[in-house]
Formats: structure tokens, C-alpha cells, sequence
């Protein structure tokens, strides 16, 4: 369980955390958030000098490494104490639950700090729901949605969130599908050092879900996604992946866009 801290910081002003993933791969759904944080009142600062938040080296079990890579993430959003909001469950849970972790041993200035940081990171649909107060997205989309839960995301309110603000769409149909607790079989570099069985995870996924027969499968982690859509396309199964601020961004085409 990815439990957040207590009495997270709110604020009408937060910086934008894009992720490694939205860098590299998902642009757009980085975008997408941005313009949906606006839209619903919030001022969004991007901090240039930010790069990673440490996951792949804490997974690997490299503390020494993460935490350099922590503090780093730490210094860059250093330059005021506004909320962090991320586009992932998986990178926001690192950075406010097992940064604490990697930093266990220590001194006690150096937590401190930690702990300050973890009281400042959200992830994005947590954020919308229970910081801003976003009751509704509004627009239309006549969709079928299969939504894949992260594991990083158990424990948060990123799951109750993202499920509040998809009801919330004129048309949106939420599907059920077998085992739709499991995991994926991504976990970051456990896919890297365990690939057959990340691969048959991931496959066991892919089928479930599409056997519900989604038009959209929306998630909180684009990391998720990545897998599961890069499994489906290696044996011909048509996945039809979004992130949750470009299904959004989506909806709302029918209201003149974001």
C-alpha cells in the first residue's frame, strides 16, 4: 500500500512534474494535464531543471543511486513550496511514500527534508478531485472504458479519483473485467530483470482487458500502458491505450476543446 502523507499541501499555484515516460514518449498527455489544470483554476509552473524520480534505481535495489536522484528531483522543485502534481501514480507514490525509504538511515535534517517534499507531491487525478475540488469534467464521450488500476496507485485516492471524474462524462461507460486487480506485470525494471514473466503477466492483462471489449483503456500510469500496449502490439492485438488527461482532453473536443 502506497499510502499519501496526511494534511498534503493544497494550493491554487503547483509545479508540473512531467516524468521521464511524457518526456520521452507521452508528450501529449503531459499537455493534456497541464491544460486541464488550468482549466479547473489552477496557475501551473514547470521547473526546467527536472529529471527523474529515482524509481528505477530504488527498484533495482541501488538506494545510494536513488536517493541521489531523489534529492536532485528535491532541489529542482526547491525554488518555491507549491504542490508537485505528477502525471503518474507510480512516480508520485516513489516521491511521497518511498523516498522516505531510501532515506530511512539518514540524519535527521536530511529526512526532514524528505518529509517535507512528500507533503507536497499529488498525483494528477488525485489532485483535480481533492485539492481543486473538480466535481465534473464535462463534455461527451460515447466510449466503452477499461480502466487498469496501477499498483502504485493502491492505498491512494488516485483509483476513486479517476473513477469519480470518468462517471462524471456524458456517455462514458465503465467496463468490468476479470482480475482487473492484478498486476500487469511492468513494476519497472522488474520487467528488465524478469522479462518472461513481466511479458506473461502483461499478456494475461492485455487479454483480460480486451476481452472486455473496450474502446479505451485509460490508466494513471502511462508506464502501465507502455507495457501493456507494446505486449499487445508483439501479438497483434489491437489496444487502444490513453492516459487519463487525454481521455479527458477528449471529452471535452466536444465543448471546443482545453
Amino acid at each position: 500500500m502506497f499510502t499519501p502523507p496526511e494534511n498534503r499541501i493544497k494550493a491554487g499555484t503547483v509545479n508540473f512534474m512531467a516524468t521521464c515516460l511524457c518526456d520521452s514518449i507521452f508528450s501529449d498527455a503531459a499537455q493534456c494535464a497541464v491544460s486541464l489544470l488550468r482549466r479547473f483554476g489552477a496557475k501551473v509552473e514547470f521547473p526546467k531543471n527536472q529529471t527523474c524520480c529515482g524509481q528505477p534505481a530504488f527498484n533495482s535495489g541501488d538506494f545510494a543511486s536513488a536517493r541521489k536522484v531523489i534529492m536532485s528531483t528535491i532541489d529542482a522543485f526547491s525554488g518555491n513550496d507549491y504542490p508537485v502534481v505528477v502525471p503518474s501514480a507510480s512516480c508520485a507514490a516513489m516521491l511521497f511514500h518511498s523516498s522516505k525509504i531510501a532515506f530511512r538511515e539518514s540524519d535527521k535534517a536530511t529526512r526532514e527534508k524528505v518529509d517535507a517534499f512528500a507533503l507536497r507531491v499529488w498525483e494528477f487525478c488525485d489532485y483535480l478531485v481533492n485539492a481543486l475540488g473538480v466535481e465534473k469534467i464535462g463534455g461527451n464521450l460515447k466510449a466503452k472504458i477499461a480502466v487498469h488500476n496501477s499498483c502504485h496507485g493502491r492505498g491512494t485516492q488516485t483509483p476513486a479519483s479517476l473513477k469519480k471524474l470518468l462517471e462524471s462524462i456524458n456517455g462514458v461507460e465503465l467496463l468490468e473485467f476479470e482480475n482487473s486487480d492484478s498486476c500487469c506485470g511492468f513494476g519497472g525494471t522488474f520487467s528488465v530483470v524478469f522479462p518472461q514473466i513481466s511479458s506473461e503477466l502483461g499478456l494475461a492483462k492485455v487479454k483480460a482487458i480486451t476481452a472486455a471489449k473496450p474502446d479505451i483503456v485509460c490508466a494513471a500510469d502511462t508506464s502501465c500502458l507502455l507495457h501493456q500496449k507494446g505486449i499487445a502490439q508483439r501479438n497483434g492485438i489491437e489496444y487502444p491505450a490513453m492516459h487519463a488527461a487525454q481521455v479527458f482532453a477528449k471529452a471535452l473536443e466536444s465543448e471546443g476543446g482545453i
